[in-house]
């Protein structure tokens, strides 16, 4: 963000200003970071991580025999 003091800083006045252009930029930078975090976590490509599961019961079966 731009500061008051920076000399790239262009005073606009309110009247001067579209909000609506102002809404669908932030849209679209918004769109383009999400797309950016999908892609980055694809490249990844981390493998998945397989949980086994026991139910209950067969838990109970499982600590019993030790």
């Amino acid at each position: 963000m731009k500061h008051i003091l920076d000399s790239d800083f262009r005073y606009r006045p309110s009247f001067d200003t579209d909000v609506k252009k102002t809404f669908e930029r932030i849209r679209r930078q918004q769109q383009l970071a999400k797309e950016q975090q999908v892609k980055d976590r694809e490249s990844k490509a981390q493998p998945e991580v397989q949980v086994k599961v026991l139910k209950l019961d067969q838990l109970k079966k499982a600590s019993n025999t030790v």
